[in-house]
């Protein structure tokens, strides 16, 4: 939007910028956040899509997987953690598209690509450290593990949040979409997920993966309410 340098209509500017492109005859380009009241009915929808899109793919693990029971007792290895994450946030987002003008639509699309990103990438991350740690005997220990699991989730966050950026918005249009406290807690799974992959023991005896579904369903119905 190209606005008067002195215009007070919008109240939260979120920050200027200089360049050739977007410095005209006075005026100056600047960015600004937008956020609107999500009604209940989107937030319904969201948390639909969200909870369908977390249950389908690990019903068909359970499905797959003879020894086990039902859902609860799933035991996650990294794809079932990574499609489980991914069809999560698509069905929050679909569902919560449903009925919303293109304008909406869009954004949902923009925040499931930032909280896909946002999920699959410190797992891969980590999945990849882990892997090389039992080719290197030096990197082969708990306290490497340890700090290549943060280490991977820090880079799989902000390397997320910088791809998504680029993938929403190739030309650098909008304003970024930065890395929130809310993403951090998603990535509490990511961290979870690491150390029940570097089969810490008393990770198994906390059973802290079974939050996993919970938080991908989260994640999902932030998308698919996102305005």
């Amino acid at each position: 939007m190209i606005l008067p340098v002195n215009d007070s209509v919008n109240k939260k500017p979120y920050k200027s910028f200089k360049s050739a492109n977007n410095v005209k005859k006075g005026y100056i380009a600047r960015r600004y956040h937008t956020s609107e009241t999500v009604e209940f009915n989107t937030k319904i929808k969201a948390a639909t899509g969200a909870i369908i899109g977390t249950t389908i793919p690990l019903l068909y693990f359970t499905r797959k997987n003879p020894g086990l029971k039902n859902i609860i007792n799933m035991k996650y290895g990294l794809k079932e953690m990574v499609v489980t994450s991914i069809t999560g946030i698509s069905g929050g987002a679909a569902f919560g598209m449903i009925g919303e003008p293109h304008k909406k639509r869009e954004r949902k699309r923009k925040e499931a690509v930032f909280q896909i990103m946002n999920c699959t990438l410190p797992l891969l991350g980590v999945a990849g450290f882990l892997k090389l740690s039992e080719k290197i005997k030096g990197l082969n220990n708990k306290p490497a593990k340890v700090i290549g699991t943060l280490a991977g989730v820090t880079a799989g966050m902000f390397g997320g949040a910088k791809l998504s950026n680029l993938i929403n918005d190739p030309k650098d249009l909008e304003p970024d979409r930065k890395i929130e406290l809310k993403d951090t807690i998603a990535n509490v799974d990511d961290v979870f997920s690491a150390l029940v992959l570097a089969k810490f023991p008393f990770v198994d005896k906390l059973h802290i993966e079974k939050l996993l579904p919970v938080i991908f369903a989260w994640c999902g119905y932030r998308a698919g309410q996102s305005n």
